[in-house]
């Protein structure tokens, strides 16, 4: 038969799990993945205060500098290319035929820009719904389409 992973993950969590066949029967956990860096505030990311200049030569007005990049926006990045590696050799030591990735949508975008071609090609479902916090594997199955491929 063959070998099914999902993927259900937000932008701090990941959990993997595998079925066997199109309909995807008898769940069962794989493995987990964080990232706690995710979950943390920005200004927790960042160690200083963001830098102070005038408005003009001349003027009085003074502005913050912003951060060239959202320091969350980066963290999520981080482990969407983590994800993406674990699945990238999880494909070349041939653990799965078929891939079904249910994630936030944010986090779904970045892990599509981060996921190699070959990896792409076994994606045969996409949800973009959080259901990250579902502990039941068999309970997750009400979020995947019948038949997977």
């Amino acid at each position: 038969m063959d070998t099914v992973w999902i993927v259900v993950a937000d932008a701090a969590r990941a959990r993997i799990l595998r079925c066997e066949g199109r309909a995807c029967h008898g769940i069962a956990d794989v493995e987990a993945l964080s990232h706690s860096e995710s979950r943390a505030q920005n200004q927790d990311l960042v160690s200083d205060r963001p830098g102070r200049g005038w408005a003009s030569a001349s003027g009085d007005g003074r502005h913050a500098f912003e951060e060239p990049t959202d320091p969350a926006h980066q963290e999520r990045n981080r482990f969407a290319r983590m994800v993406a590696e674990r699945l990238k050799s999880a494909h070349h030591e041939g653990t799965f035929k078929h891939l079904v990735i249910v994630a936030s949508p944010s986090f779904l975008g970045a892990l599509r820009e981060f996921m190699g071609r070959q990896v792409a090609q076994c994606v045969r479902a996409e949800v973009a719904k959080n259901v990250v916090k579902v502990e039941d594997p068999e309970a997750l199955r009400s979020y995947l389409p019948d038949f997977l491929y």
